[in-house]
C-alpha cells in the first residue's frame, strides 16, 4: 500500500506524540495479513491490546486488511483530529485504549487501568 502525504502527516504527528508522551511507536509497520504483506502507517506499543495498536486513517480503514494475529488492536483515527498534535486529545485516546505494558514503565501521565 502506498503512503500518501496525509499518512506522512499522521506519522509525523504520532512521532511528536511519542517524543512528548514517551511512547514507543513504529512507523511503516509491515505485517502479514490474509491478503499478504501490508504496511500500516503507525503502531503504538503497549496500548490497546497486549501487542499494541495499529493505526490507520479512518478514510482508509477499509483498505487495510486486519492482521492475522488478534492480539493487536486496530484503530481508524479521524484525520482532522490526529494530523495536529494536541496533548490532551492524545492522552484521552491512549487512556481509552488502555495500557498493557509493564506497570513499572507506565507513562507518568497515564491514569487509566493497567492490564496484564
Amino acid at each position: 500500500m502506498n503512503h500518501n502525504s496525509l499518512d506522512e502527516k499522521l506519522i509525523k504527528t504520532w512521532k511528536t506524540a511519542a517524543e512528548e508522551l514517551g511512547l514507543d511507536i513504529i512507523s511503516h509497520l509491515q505485517m502479514n495479513t490474509e491478503n499478504g504483506k501490508v504496511t500500516y502507517p503507525i503502531f503504538v506499543k503497549h496500548f490497546g491490546r497486549k501487542k499494541g495498536t495499529i493505526i490507520a486513517r479512518h478514510a482508509l480503514f477499509m483498505d487495510y486488511p486486519m492482521p492475522k494475529d488478534k492480539d493487536y488492536y486496530f484503530s481508524a483515527v479521524n484525520r482532522d483530529s490526529y494530523l495536529k498534535y494536541n496533548r490532551e486529545s492524545f492522552i484521552e485516546t491512549l487512556e481509552d485504549w488502555g495500557y498493557y505494558g509493564d506497570k513499572a514503565s507506565k507513562p507518568e501521565w497515564y491514569n487509566g487501568h493497567v492490564y496484564e
